[in-house]
């Protein structure tokens, strides 16, 4: 249920009328461009869908057109294109390992042409080196929801990068955080609480991010947990992306994360897998897919997870995961399609650091120095408790797509998700008076018995491709709204202090000792809702083959329902992008804009300005040597502006602080020889507070948890022939520099590097699959807010069944 204030209803009626009104224009402006797109007739497009074996849409297959020459790749649909092709008679073949399928002949005369279905056939001989080589599918990095055009990776004049699920599988990954390190400039991996909730956060150019974690492009949680068994890969969008996402909790300024999930197919198949290792690992996942028609028209696939592990810190967790998805094509122009997702975990939730979380009791640390002199282990949690924290999340999501014409398509996007938590917070603040004495460690508790965090989305696209003149032109349209509700109640209890040389059963924390305490606790709680509408619009031309200009803004009007005030944001997007090498090298510019809605009012009374962060960037973009190497090199400064403080001995705030984040971002990904993949990022990154007006001290520091430097790379190599066929090995690290654990840089963390390796042997039926992490067993921390220890030496093991 959706709760109003009647003060909101006159501004709720005129974004009605206004939503309205675009939607009718939009109408007619497809209408207007589908007459001017049919009088040029110079040239025109050839299109058509690849198909393999099972009729199943096939990626990342070369596509030829003769006698032009001119390559294409299918997309993640099997879709494809040849753009602004003279009239006449052309032929079609394909590339691909292992496959192969009849030349198809055309007659262009007219402004499109589609061939329809190309459907691959297996080629036996080939078709055992194409299971042990996926180096055409490992550097796809084709997205729709990027844009939400159908831009491909070399055209869209936006930074993101992919993580496949290639590349998850050969590392043997089975959390969301050793997925995450993937991502090039990545650090400071944490779990956090917040809002009555508990998540993973970590920096992307030097802004805390995490908050929402996005699948297939809309929000499924706020401060949630999450877990990767139904995933097919992620997409991390960096830089700020309000113009698309929003702001607020919707965007971080350092980028969207989006967990694009599996996909129902149109064939019968399964997968169960098992692994096991260091700690009691016990995880076991359930993919199935199935037709549920004849003509294939109904498609499900239902993925499930258990896991159960003992960490290295001997904190009993588990979990388990639930997720169905229904394909429904209703009819040659309406599809629809419905995603669920069920989590439930059970673990001890603990924040260690040197201030209280919001609520909690105990004055901040004193501690400066390095947090190595703290002599603290990774493997000691400073506690035993006899209790878990438990959180269930639940969402659904639901996407109709209509094909209004040739040229329009009308999509419609619906998600709602509710987390409940009942936890019991485990704060460890750390302090060392000098460098002669023991650290103490002050322990309470923060008991929320009653957390709920829900969201609601609701997103209305318009997607154009058409032509203006001899001009492509791809345009999108969109309404959105989405809704916070946060509820929750908490107080705080002193437990006791421990030096960290206490033994087992001085840390223990019984659960009969925390009830009695509080019980007398003062609780506190309400909550808290938000409201966004926005409006946007995105244009894409075509000026030439090769020259690509962007231009998009969104209208966001921000209501706190529950604080009675509103706030309208303006985030303007440009971009362009040039192909030296058409759909093979291309330069790339970019402005984008974030924001965030400010609640506090200035002397007279009257609310402040939305805080903004804008950012320029420039790069290069490649997929060179047929599609072998592909990656993106970046430069990037973002300004965060109208940064609020308070007026000391008063009441009001003024915005007079700044922030300043320059990097280079470089992501690639590569196959140089048959059997080969390898995935290689680098992040470097300076954000300082460049403006330190009211004398808190921060002018020139360092924002905590930033790093320098933050690294990652994998490779595997996969035997195609001989004795050694369908074996694998990988190998590789990840890593960063030191960073500061405060704004006022006083405390110091160390950076790190570490290293894994594993081994696999690959067959049509099942996978055999073993990994070792952290091989040096290094001992180190990462921080953002809190504390988080790094994962010492660990293996596992895991055999996949496929049927």
């Amino acid at each position: 249920m959706i709760f109003y204030q009647k003060s909101d209803a006159m501004s709720k009626q005129k974004f009605i009328k206004f939503s309205i009104s675009l939607v009718f224009a939009v109408m007619l402006f497809a209408v207007f461009t589908a007459q001017v797109s049919a009088q040029t007739k110079q040239s025109g497009v050839i299109e058509g869908r690849i198909l393999n074996a099972d009729r199943q849409p096939e990626e990342n297959v070369i596509v030829v057109l003769i006698p032009s020459e001119k390559q294409t790749m299918s997309d993640d649909n099997g879709y494809f294109e040849f753009r602004n092709i003279p009239y006449g008679q052309y032929t079609i073949s394909v590339k691909s390992l292992g496959v192969n399928a009849q030349p198809v002949s055309v007659e262009l005369n007219a402004e499109k042409v589609s061939v329809g279905e190309i459907q691959l056939q297996e080629d036996a001989k080939v078709l055992e080196k194409v299971i042990v080589s996926t180096s055409y599918r490992h550097v796809n990095k084709n997205s729709v929801q990027v844009a939400r055009l159908p831009l491909n990776y070399i055209e869209n004049p936006q930074n993101y990068a992919v993580v496949p699920k290639e590349l998850l599988q050969t590392q043997l990954v089975t959390t969301t955080e050793q997925a995450l390190i993937n991502i090039p400039g990545v650090s400071n991996l944490s779990i956090a609480g917040g809002s009555g909730g508990s998540t993973l956060t970590f920096k992307s150019r030097g802004f805390s991010s995490g908050s929402i974690m996005y699948r297939n492009g809309v929000s499924t949680g706020y401060v949630s947990l999450t877990d990767l068994f139904n995933i097919d890969r992620i997409e991390a969008i960096k830089g700020p992306s309000a113009t698309l996402f929003g702001g607020n909790q919707g965007a971080s300024y350092g980028g969207v994360y989006n967990l694009v999930t599996k996909k129902p197919l149109e064939v019968k198949r399964g997968e169960v897998s098992f692994t096991t290792g260091s700690y009691e690992m016990a995880r076991t996942t359930i993919d199935y897919n199935t037709p549920l028609n004849e003509d294939k028209t109904a498609l499900l696939r239902v993925d499930a997870m258990y896991d159960s592990r003992n960490t290295f810190q001997q904190l009993a967790q588990s979990s388990v995961g639930f997720a169905p998805s229904l394909l429904i094509k209703a009819n040659d122009r309406l599809t629809l399609h419905f995603d669920a997702y069920y989590y439930r975990s059970a673990r001890p939730i603990y924040l260690f650091g040197f201030n209280p979380p919001p609520g909690g009791t105990g004055g901040n640390s004193t501690y400066a120095g390095n947090v190595k002199d703290l002599d603290l282990d990774p493997k000691n949690a400073y506690f035993n408790a006899d209790f878990n924290s438990k959180q269930q999340t639940w969402a659904v999501t639901g996407q109709a797509e209509y094909k209004l014409s040739d040229k329009w398509l009308s999509q419609t996007n619906y998600s709602i998700a509710r987390s409940n938590n009942n936890t019991k917070y485990i704060s460890l603040l750390a302090n060392k008076a000098s460098a002669a004495d023991t650290t103490v460690i002050t322990r309470n508790i923060l008991d929320l018995p009653y957390s709920q965090l829900y969201t609601q989305q609701f997103q209305q696209n318009f997607i154009g491709d058409f032509r203006i003149g001899s001009m492509r032109n791809r345009l999108l349209v969109g309404l959105d709204y989405f809704r916070t509700d946060v509820a929750s109640f908490r107080g705080s209890v002193a437990y006791d202090k421990v030096q960290v040389t206490a033994t087992p059963a001085q840390l223990l924390i019984r659960e009969a000792k925390v009830d009695s305490l509080t019980v007398r606790a003062n609780y506190s709680g309400g909550r808290d809702i938000n409201d966004s509408y926005g409006a946007y619009i995105s244009e894409v031309l075509n000026v030439t083959d090769r020259l690509l200009l962007m231009a998009s803004l969104r209208i966001n009007r921000f209501v706190a329902v529950s604080g009675d005030y509103k706030q309208t944001s303006f985030s303007p997007k440009l971009g362009i992008s040039y192909e030296i090498i058409e759909n093979a090298l291309s330069v790339y510019g970019n402005y984008n804009n974030g924001y965030n809605n400010v609640s506090y009012t200035d002397s007279l009374g009257k609310l402040l300005k939305p805080q903004y962060a804008n950012q320029l960037e420039g790069g290069v973009k490649f997929n060179i040597l047929q599609h072998r190497l592909t990656g993106t090199v970046s430069v990037y400064d973002i300004k965060v502006t109208n940064i609020a403080r308070s007026v000391p001995g008063t009441i009001y705030y003024v915005q007079d602080n700044t922030q300043k984040s320059r990097g280079i971002d470089i992501d690639i990904l590569a196959n140089p020889v048959a059997g080969m993949n390898i995935a290689l990022g680098y992040g470097y990154n300076d954000i300082r507070y460049t403006a330190d007006k009211g004398n808190v001290g921060f002018l020139d520091n360092r924002v905590e948890s930033a790093p320098y430097h933050a690294g990652n790379i994998w490779g595997t190599y996969q035997f195609t022939s001989g004795k050694l066929k369908g074996f694998g090995l990988g190998a590789g690290g990840n890593g960063q520099s030191a960073s500061y654990a405060n704004n006022l840089n006083t405390i110091t963390l160390d950076g790190f590097f570490v290293y894994g390796a594993s081994l696999f042997y690959n067959t049509l039926k099942f996978r055999l699959s073993a990994k070792i992490d952290n091989i040096a067993n290094k001992k180190y921390y990462t921080y953002n807010s809190w504390l988080f220890p790094g994962q010492p030496r660990m293996l596992a093991f895991n055999i996949t069944y496929r049927f």
